[in-house]
């Protein structure tokens, strides 16, 4: 299945250019969301605690999701370009199903609550979906990464 774009919480380009959200230090997360979540309140939504509908706890699902493994901040195809990017996520349905999929967020992990700061999020697919036991989902980012500063 195709996923759509990943679409940046207003707040977040601010956090970015205050140094509140540092994409070479901090850590990230990927957590996934039903289509009963309000993740496409863009311009409302700052902080991972405030985003509701989070796929429940279990058969391979972790509350808060993942963290995005070998995350980059760096030097994109050409100089003047700057690519954030990860290597692939995978979920794998174990004992049951990972159930009622639609969104993938990431997000900053804090201390506090008002630390974790939101960064965008992906329409997994138009319908939520269930990751059936014995399969994985696999969310890899573009090859120009989740997003480039040209």
């Amino acid at each position: 299945m195709a996923a759509g774009p990943w679409t940046f919480y207003l707040k977040a380009k601010g956090h970015i250019g205050d140094g509140t959200i540092n994409l070479l230090t901090d850590t990230f997360r990927m957590a996934l969301y039903t289509s009963a979540s309000n993740v496409e309140s863009v311009a409302t939504l700052s902080t991972f605690g405030a985003v509701t509908g989070e796929v429940i706890e279990a058969n391979g699902y972790m509350s808060s999701g993942k963290v995005l493994p070998a995350r980059t901040w760096a030097t994109g195809a050409s100089a003047g370009e700057m690519r954030f990017d990860s290597s692939a996520l995978v979920w794998s349905a174990a004992g049951g199903n990972i159930a009622n999929v639609k969104y993938a967020v990431i997000w900053k992990e804090g201390v506090s609550a008002l630390a974790r700061k939101l960064l965008f999020y992906s329409k997994l697919s138009t319908g939520q979906f269930n990751v059936t036991t014995g399969n994985s989902l696999t969310i890899t980012p573009s090859s120009n990464g989740y997003f480039e500063l040209n």
